[in-house]
C-alpha cells in the first residue's frame, strides 16, 4: 500500500517513477525456508543471511520467488500511467560456489567443448600441470582448496558466472515482460565487477 501512495502521488504530481524489482536483497525468511538461495564461498562455506547480493542465481527456489514477486509487482504497477520503465535487481554480480552451481558448471563446460574431454585438456592445456581430466564429472569450481593453477578453467568459470548472471537476469525479464510488453527495462552494473 505505501507503493500504491508513494506512485500515486508522484503521478498526480507529473512524476514518473522507475520501479525496481526486489532480487538484489532477499528477506530473512526467504534465506531460513530456503538455505539454498544462500551463496557458497570458494571454500564450501554457505554464506549466513546477511548483505546484498548473497543469492545463488542457479538456485530453482530464489528464481520461482524472484518471478512470482516480479509477475505481482508488474500486474498491481504495469499499466500505472507514472511508471516510465523497470529497473531489474541493482548491480549484478558475485559469484556462488554451491553443488547446485556446481552441477551447472559441468554442464556449461560439456557443452563448450562439445562433450569432447580431450577438447578441453587441449584447450585448459591441462597436461602442463598433470591435471588431465578423464571425465567432465571431475571438472570443479577453482578454488583455493582444490585446483587453481589451470587457466582455462579460471577462464572458463569466469564465462560460466557471467553466464548464470545474464541468464538470471534474462528470467527477471521474462516476468516482467510477461505482463507489460512494451514497458522499457534496465538495470545498472557495477564497473569494477569482474
Amino acid at each position: 500500500s505505501f507503493l500504491d501512495e508513494i506512485i500515486r502521488k508522484i503521478g498526480d504530481n507529473g512524476g514518473k517513477v522507475v520501479l525496481a524489482t526486489p532480487s538484489g536483497a532477499r528477506p530473512r525468511w526467504l534465506a531460513e525456508k530456503y538455505p539454498e538461495v544462500l551463496r557458497v564461498t570458494e571454500t564450501g562455506e554457505r554464506k549466513r543471511y546477511g548483505g546484498r547480493h548473497n543469492h545463488c542465481y542457479t538456485s530453482p527456489a530464489y528464481r520461482e520467488k524472484v518471478r512470482i514477486i516480479n509477475t505481482k509487482l508488474a500486474e498491481r504497477y504495469g499499466n500505472h500511467p507514472a511508471v516510465l520503465a523497470w529497473h531489474l535487481s541493482n548491480e549484478y554480480g558475485g559469484r556462488c560456489y554451491c553443488p547446485l552451481c556446481e552441477a551447472e558448471f559441468k554442464k556449461f563446460v560439456a557443452k563448450r567443448y562439445h562433450n569432447n574431454i580431450e577438447e578441453l585438456n587441449t584447450q585448459w592445456w591441462s597436461t602442463f600441470w598433470s591435471h588431465n581430466y578423464s571425465s567432465f564429472d571431475e571438472v570443479e569450481f577453482p578454488s583455493p582448496i582444490g585446483e587453481m593453477s589451470i587457466h582455462g578453467l579460471n577462464l572458463d568459470f569466469k564465462r560460466f558466472v557471467s553466464y548464470q548472471t545474464t541468464d538470471f537476469m534474462k528470467s527477471e525479464i521474462a516476468a516482467v515482460r510477461a505482463v507489460c510488453p512494451h514497458i522499457p527495462i534496465t538495470t545498472n552494473l557495477m564497473g569494477t565487477y569482474e
